[in-house]
């Protein structure tokens, strides 16, 4: 005569008895594994704003990425995200963090700080949601910027009270030598 099977119990705190929806078994591992949990870091969404200023060519461009641990990880981060920076060394490029925010979330006018090397380290425990990326100037591009943005005001300016007649070749000659664009 055989007998019916018969099967081990297993004791009460065994992890497999555990109800599934508690907080005693958030220890546990996990499948697929918990974030920050295999590398022991977490990862930050920030929203990247390149704006290139003359006599750097191009359009704001905004993108979604994650926040580098150092200074260098996050440049290699938006070479590859915008394309045109990795026409330029790392040493050109920096970061700039808004200074004023509303309750929205949003930049209150067009103030932006520079970020020092110093502050990266500081990123792991409160990091920034927003960072503009641009190029640092070399000597000499901030007054030639303002004087070709002066130079384009008189020009439209003298555009707009000259005749017709003036106004339009003034205009096609600022288009044409690139100052419109």
């Amino acid at each position: 005569m055989s007998f019916l099977p018969q099967y081990k119990r297993d004791k009460k705190g065994d992890e497999e008895s555990l109800p599934f929806l508690t907080d005693e078994n958030d220890d546990l591992p996990a499948y697929p594994p918990r974030v920050g949990e295999s590398s022991g870091t977490t990862t930050h969404n920030v929203t990247y704003t390149f704006v290139p200023r003359w006599p750097i060519k191009g359009s704001s461009q905004d993108a979604l990425g994650v926040l580098g641990n150092t200074k260098e990880e996050t440049i290699a981060i938006v070479q590859r995200g915008f394309s045109n920076l990795s026409e330029y060394p790392s040493h050109r490029i920096e970061f700039l963090s808004p200074v004023e925010i509303d309750s929205d979330g949003k930049v209150k006018g067009d103030k932006w700080a520079k970020i020092f090397d110093e502050a990266w380290p500081g990123f792991k425990n409160n990091p920034p949601t927003r960072l503009r990326v641009q190029i640092a100037d070399l000597p000499g591009d901030e007054e030639r910027r303002e004087n070709r943005e002066k130079w384009i005001n008189i020009y439209v300016i003298a555009g707009i009270f000259s005749p017709l007649w003036i106004g339009g070749p003034i205009m096609i000659a600022l288009a044409a030598m690139g100052y419109l664009d």
